[in-house]
């Protein structure tokens, strides 16, 4: 997209900042893993914390443990700068499937899980990720399929509360946020 992501304006905010709001009602902390000290400086001013990679790499694998081991709480919900529509209410149920378990994910017919949609039990998580960082693994879905006990949640469980999923959409192009802006317009 050209450039920091999370800060793409969209209706007037940056992305990262509808994430932020949607999140603040359901979550008792909000954390925001960047990259570098530069990046973290861009982002210290939406009232979060912001964390630095604790470790080389910069793949997404790298900010989830970076982000899984500042998390206060048991569990976490893990998402990414660029879903501005998140539902409350899928992220409440994932929490409620994820009571017990190590994790609750979105889970397709095919058997594709949405990883930066998961509630993630978050020690477990930290652990899980770090020792596939060290043998060099760079994919975030791993973590899923590496943990001992994932509540798969149906998708069409979701549709119950999202009937088009729009808390699944992400941004990563320009035309992303031109037919973001026609929808939250009102537009069809």
């Amino acid at each position: 997209m050209g450039g920091e992501k999370g800060l793409t304006m969209l209706d007037s905010k940056p992305l990262i900042t509808h994430v932020i709001d949607r999140l603040r009602p359901v979550t008792d902390e909000i954390i925001i893993v960047v990259s570098s000290e530069i990046q973290k400086e861009k982002y210290f001013a939406f009232g979060v914390r912001v964390v630095v990679d604790k470790l080389k790499g910069e793949t997404p694998i790298v900010g989830a443990y970076s982000g899984f081991t500042e998390v206060q709480g048991d569990y976490a919900f893990m998402t990414g700068c660029d879903q501005p529509l998140i539902n409350t209410a899928i992220v409440n149920l994932l929490f409620s499937e994820a009571e017990g378990h190590e994790a609750a994910t979105p889970t397709w017919p095919n058997g594709w899980v949405e990883p930066l949609h998961t509630v993630y039990r978050a020690k477990q998580a930290a652990e899980c990720a770090y020792r596939l960082i060290i043998s060099g693994e760079k994919r975030l879905r791993i973590i899923l399929r590496s943990l001992n006990d994932v509540k798969f949640v149906p998708i069409d469980t979701l549709k119950w509360l999202d009937p088009k999923l729009l808390t699944l959409i992400d941004v990563d192009t320009e035309e992303d946020i031109q037919q973001l802006k026609l929808y939250l317009s009102g537009e069809p």
